[in-house]
């Protein structure tokens, strides 16, 4: 790790405050070491999360992560439901 340049100032609510002292503590780090690595864990996951358009662009290149059959019944169960969503809407109750 290079030489630290950059002081900041931040605001914190007291639980997030007791947070980054229990695990400065645990960690056995500074409390500027626990917010260091919790930024990298954050940007590293965020990194491999995928977005909808990720997600539907893999599967329309591979295979399905089930059957065709079971796909249908899926696709079926999603249709009755929002059959029925919108039936209870449409009821003059539901206004």
């Amino acid at each position: 790790m290079g030489r630290m340049t950059v002081r900041a100032t931040y605001a914190l609510d007291s639980e997030t405050d007791h947070r980054i002292k229990r695990l400065a503590k645990q960690w056995d780090v500074s409390q500027a070491e626990v917010i260091r690595r919790s930024v990298r864990a954050a940007v590293e996951s965020s990194e491999q999360a995928l977005s909808p358009r990720d997600v539907v662009q893999h599967y329309a290149q591979g295979v399905l992560p089930r059957s065709k059959t079971r796909t249908r019944e899926v696709v079926r169960s999603l249709r009755a439901w929002r059959h029925e969503d919108d039936s209870r809407r449409a009821s003059p109750r539901a206004r």
